[in-house]
């Protein structure tokens, strides 16, 4: 109802400083500095804390009233006291996780004083030794709460929304980021919440250093290669608007009041506007709650003094490391002080990759690529003509070793001589015909993929710049170098371990399912359903089921009277935990069992029985040898399947903990996806290739000592 405002023009001084700095980039080299996007939305941190619980136990002022933590040492003091335990030891309720909400190392770090770059962004200084005090500081409380192991199995079994552990008192102090805001005015408006700036150490207090958060967000931006980037720059101009804003929150408004949920809107990093949406919607709202709008006061106070992530190349690798390098502490695989120092040199190395990069050769233009590939298509399709109307192709490759015969489907030399005929006879036409969308899906969509990763395999290649021939760099730093490539490498090792297990297990399904029973149908059916559930339904159903504290199989386990162990929280059990989840799905191979069982002449059976061979005698020396077929089949693709396994550990694991289920094609995907090293993940992908290809050809010349052929 209210009259539009102009739209005015984007200034710095309008916006919070770590939002806007936070969109700047400067190159480390040259010294250049540039705005790369212009902030839309912000989000800090505050301390979020149960006021009933902190009565209850006792942390109180003078008048009564819950008083939250002011530095480290009363944070870690009220962590303990407030952690109740249940009479197995677990945990039944926590004063304080340092990484749940949204803190990470980077929080503590800061408020210690510390910095992640330094010298302009060339040093890497994730080890300043106030990071190294901050981590000390993260694992002391969780030592003191129970240990890494019994607050992960504690935190598996947090839900979201109205079961939210802060929500229903599990958790009586988080750190955590204005998001939740909206979720605590809908389902915890019961709830007693206070918020205070996030607690200093004492040394900084005593320095006269103010309280601080950190924030993130978002940007708009305008790619470099925009063809209407005058079009896109006053697009922005009016989405930047206090006129846009307006229009977007009278509309996020109205659709939160048709669902019968309160409004909260989201901070944002322009000073005018995010002061205007507060108290449009949260100050002037009569439905919300004077503790909410007082929580947001606090959010909205430390915007002027929230810190952001060094923006930097490795800047995702940073990311990842100082949680690998937080997980290292916490289960006491390293000190603080060596696995930062562990991390911190890894992202030295690939900063310097970055800012002072191998010489190569750009590849600017890709049109020789095309024009190769044409012709590579071109002699392939004419070497088929050759083999077809040609005998000298078939006798070249009737002499390559092991599959030369094969190669000439069986015929022996004699059979060579002589012309096979017509490329162009009728049944060629119609099958060429009927291959046709097959043969120019292929040749579009996937033998042009294939050999371009083939050329950036030898590539530095990072997406947004033009690809650099450097040879063999990147094979050379898998092999030399990079040490999570050995550690994904074994990880996925170690779970081949899960094919000959799911072989027997399978087979034994089939046996049982074999016999003529009352309901067989019905068995195969249930038997076979888990191999059909979609891999995201099937993980989060074995979340469930691994709960340390909850979950059904260590539920089963107390009732015999074994304690069960972390499963997924511990990197001991982590793998073995996978493994059983896989036997699950083992009713997919049942099904060819059962075909290859059935297809065994009951007079085999018949003939030994007479002989006098017991049921044992019969499946040593029948059952197995005619079904060496079906598990030579099954091994080929259990041993390829195993070697790409991700989703489980993308979706149940993250690849933790302390990296003991990053396995090789999620560390791939990291570098492809994540970091943006395309060169380097795809050298890695055919690395694979060629790892899954040797296996293959070994087993298959192994497999004329011991498959057996019926018809052979």
């Amino acid at each position: 109802a209210e009259d539009l405002p102009a739209i005015k023009p984007i200034r710095q001084d309008d916006f919070y400083p770590g939002a806007w700095h936070e969109a700047i980039f400067t190159d480390p080299l040259s010294g250049e500095s540039g705005l790369y996007g212009v902030p839309n939305n912000a989000d800090n941190r505050v301390l979020l804390y149960n006021k009933d619980i902190l009565v209850r136990h006792g942390f109180v002022d003078a008048n009564g009233e819950a008083k939250p933590p002011t530095n480290w040492k009363e944070l870690a003091h009220m962590a303990k006291a407030m952690t109740e335990y249940k009479k197995d030891g677990s945990i039944k309720t926590v004063g304080f996780i340092p990484n749940f909400g949204d803190a990470w190392l980077y929080m503590y770090g800061w408020q210690n004083g510390s910095e992640f770059m330094a010298n302009e962004g060339k040093a890497v200084t994730l080890n300043h030794p106030a990071n190294v005090k901050a981590l000390e500081f993260m694992t002391s409380i969780y030592d003191s709460v129970g240990g890494i192991k019994n607050v992960a199995a504690f935190q598996n079994t947090f839900q979201g929304d109205a079961l939210d552990p802060f929500i229903t008192g599990k958790v009586a102090m988080k750190i955590d980021g204005v998001w939740i805001m909206s979720s605590l005015a809908r389902y915890g408006r019961d709830l007693n919440v206070g918020a205070a700036p996030p607690p200093l150490p004492q040394t900084a207090i005593d320095a006269g250093r103010k309280p601080i958060s950190w924030l993130g967000g978002w940007a708009y931006a305008i790619p470099s290669s925009s063809q209407k980037a005058e079009g896109a720059w006053e697009l922005i101009r009016f989405l930047s608007s206090k006129r846009a804003l307006q229009i977007m929150l009278t509309s996020e408004n109205y659709a939160y009041q048709a669902q019968g949920r309160p409004f909260l809107p989201r901070q944002y990093p322009n000073r005018e506007h995010n002061e205007w949406a507060y108290r449009r919607y949260v100050e002037a709202n009569p439905d919300l709650a004077p503790k909410f709008k007082s929580v947001m006061r606090q959010f909205n106070d430390l915007l002027e003094h929230s810190l952001y992530r060094p923006v930097t190349p490795i800047g995702q690798k940073l990311w990842t490391s100082q949680k690998s390098a937080t997980d290292d502490a916490l289960y006491h695989k390293k000190t603080p002080q060596e696995s930062l120092d562990y991390y911190n040199n890894l992202l030295q190395r690939d900063l310097d990759r970055i800012l002072y990069p191998s010489e190569g050769t750009k590849i600017t233009n890709w049109n020789t690529f095309l024009i190769l590939y044409g012709l590579l298509v071109i002699l392939v399709m004419w070497l088929a003509y050759l083999w077809d109307t040609k005998n000298i192709l078939k006798r070249l490759c009737a002499k390559l070793p092991f599959i030369g015969k094969k190669i000439v489907t069986g015929e022996d030399s004699a059979g060579l001589e002589g012309s096979s005929g017509s490329y162009f006879r009728s049944q060629w036409k119609e099958g060429i015909i009927c291959a046709l969308p097959w043969i120019i899906g292929f040749i579009v969509f996937t033998g042009g993929p294939l050999l371009f990763s083939i050329v950036i395999s030898f590539c530095r290649y990072d997406v947004l710049q033009p690809a650099t021939f450097t040879g063999l760099e990147n094979y050379r730093f898998m092999f030399e170098q990079d040490e999570l490539f050995w550690v994904s490498f074994k990880n996925t090792i170690f779970m081949v371990i899960g094919i000959p297990l799911g072989l027997a297990v399978g087979l034994g399904i089939a046996l049982l399912l074999t016999r003529e029973v009352r309901g067989v149908a019905l068995w195969r059916t249930f038997f076979y359903l888990p191999s059909i559930v979609p891999v995201v339904a099937s993980s989060i159903l074995w979340i469930w089921i691994f709960n340390p504290q909850s979950g059904m199989l260590n539920q089963l386990l107390a009732g015999i009277g074994v304690q069960g162990p972390h499963w997924l929280q511990d990197p001991e059990t982590s793998k073995w935990s996978l493994l059983l989840m896989g036997l699950w799905g083992a009713g997919g191979g049942m099904i060819i069992w059962i075909a290859g069982i059935k297809g065994i002449s009951k007079s085999y059976y018949e003939a030994a029985s007479i002989d006098g061979a017991n049921s044992l005698q019969q499946f040593t020396y029948i059952t197995i040898p005619m079904l060496t077929p079906y598990i030579f089949f099954n091994m080929i693709m259990g041993l390829i399947g195993t070697f790409q396994i991700f989703e489980q550990s993308f979706i149940m694991t993250s690849g933790g903990p302390v990296n003991s289920t990053l396995f090789y094609v999620y560390h791939l995907f990291n570098h492809a996806f994540r970091y943006l090293n395309m060169g380097y993940a795809a050298s890695m992908a055919w690395f694979l290739f060629v790892i899954v290809l040797i296996l293959t050809i070994i087993q298959m010349q192994l497999s004329k000592r011991w498959v057996h052929y019926e018809g052979s």
